[in-house]
């Protein structure tokens, strides 16, 4: 028997063996678009303001924002929703995070999603800066953003109004 008739069936038996022992793509991970800030120009309560992020998720299972870091600009920096409670919109903690379903986007916008900075340090003037923040994720990722202070001229009455707490009226 030749060389030949022994290594071609061998190789062709071991062929679909090696393919067994792939790694399957990596999930992407989120991706991260198109960050800001909003100025605390002429705002009610300068003291807050919020991050915002076009949040997409290419993967194949739904992954939860956890925490955002934005350094020392903030008192404290946490996740917000808007919900309806008792007939009201008002923003509230994020209890759990955000969650950022498979295939799909998450905008985090005013009056929707985003991350919410307290107690700011300083004023943040539209165009003076550009915040770095570290978004983290349940499996572990985290992403850098910069962030630009802009203007934001779509201010809803409700923006401000927290659950609870009676602000905004």
């Amino acid at each position: 028997m030749s060389l030949r008739a022994v290594l071609v069936p061998t190789v062709l038996l071991l062929l679909p063996l090696a393919a067994c022992g792939q790694q399957p793509a990596a999930n992407p991970g989120v991706l991260a678009a198109d960050p800001w800030v909003r100025t605390t120009d002429g705002a009610k309560m300068p003291e807050m303001t919020a991050v915002f992020v076009n949040l997409t998720n290419p993967g194949t299972e739904d992954r939860t924002l956890v925490a955002a870091d934005c350094g020392d600009v903030a008192g404290a920096t946490e996740l917000h929703e808007m919900a309806t409670v008792d007939g009201e919109v008002v923003m509230r903690k994020a209890e759990g995070g955000i969650i950022v379903e498979a295939g799909k986007h998450q905008h985090l916008a005013p009056g929707g999603p985003h991350i919410m900075l307290m107690n700011l340090a300083r004023e943040l003037p539209a165009g003076s800066e550009e915040l770095g923040c570290t978004l983290t994720f349940d499996d572990g990722q985290t992403i850098d953003i910069l962030a630009p202070v802009k203007q934001f001229t779509e201010e809803q009455d409700t923006y401000h109004t927290h659950e609870g707490d009676g602000s905004g009226d």
